[in-house]
């Protein structure tokens, strides 16, 4: 059985945390929604891609394939990753709920990663408007995210315990 003060912590902890769980939640369903987006309109998104990758235009229909073959390999592991990266967030999630001090630096880490990612990602130019805007969102959520994380008042329940 927990003392009152385990139990006081755990729910001023589920406060602090609730803002920083429900974006890592958008965040999750803007990855998912736009993996789904990405199946549904495949080859509409393989044809712009194709049509802004280096060699798109190469004399050699041999390479040309090989770029196209490539890009739909790519564009299927989409939904593949965003799976990955559910089952990742759900279990950073559980470890925050937890005050698992590493699911608090992993959460800061992913967010920063990510970020830098999706900037890649939009800044390569070789995806259509509308993944860029939902990458942008992307962006807007996981610096928010990071932003909220490192807040006084939620690092004060991941303070490192003694002797760490």
């Amino acid at each position: 059985m927990t003392n009152p003060t385990e139990d006081t912590i755990a729910v001023e902890r589920e406060r602090v945390m609730r803002p920083v769980i429900r974006l890592v939640a958008i965040y999750l369903g803007l990855s998912i929604l736009i993996a789904v987006l990405v199946a549904v309109f495949h080859h509409s998104v393989l044809n712009y891609q194709f049509a802004h990758a280096p060699n798109h235009d190469s004399p050699d229909p041999a390479v040309r394939d090989q770029v196209r073959t490539s890009l739909s390999w790519a564009l299927w592991s989409r939904p593949i990753t965003a799976l990955i990266v559910l089952l990742v967030y759900l279990r950073i999630i559980r470890g925050l709920r937890h005050g698992r001090r590493s699911s608090y630096r992993r959460i800061r880490v992913v967010a920063i990663v990510v970020t830098v990612l999706n900037v890649y990602y939009i800044a390569s130019g070789q995806n259509p408007v509308w993944m860029s805007i939902g990458q942008g969102l992307q962006i807007v959520v996981l610096i928010t995210t990071f932003v909220l994380a490192n807040r006084p008042d939620v690092k004060a329940h991941f303070r490192p315990a003694q002797g760490d």
